[in-house]
């Protein structure tokens, strides 16, 4: 089966829907391999952490925190989120 890793985008000021997204990210039946969380130069990292999510500075707007080389990401599959998405636990596993 691939492997996947999550990166997020995030102006950081999602709340309680990013806290909710990240923990929907660590009940998945078929873990990442990393999360990810590109988040723009100008705003505050955000509070909310659940476990193992890696936070990289990246310039402010959609495309500049999504267009991106991933280097970081060795991972099979990228699985690109915004930082409002909630995932039933079992999302990945069937997508991969």
């Amino acid at each position: 089966m691939f492997t996947y890793s999550v990166a997020i985008r995030t102006l950081g000021t999602a709340g309680e829907k990013f806290l909710e997204e990240l923990r929907s990210l660590h009940r998945q039946s078929i873990p990442p391999e990393r999360i990810l969380v590109y988040i723009a130069t100008c705003c505050q990292r955000p509070q909310e952490q659940v476990g193992r999510e890696e936070y990289i500075w990246v310039q402010k707007g959609m495309l500049a925190q999504r267009a991106l080389p991933y280097d970081e990401i060795t991972s099979d599959c990228i699985l690109l989120l915004d930082d409002d998405v909630r995932l039933a636990d079992d999302s990945a596993e069937r997508m991969l």
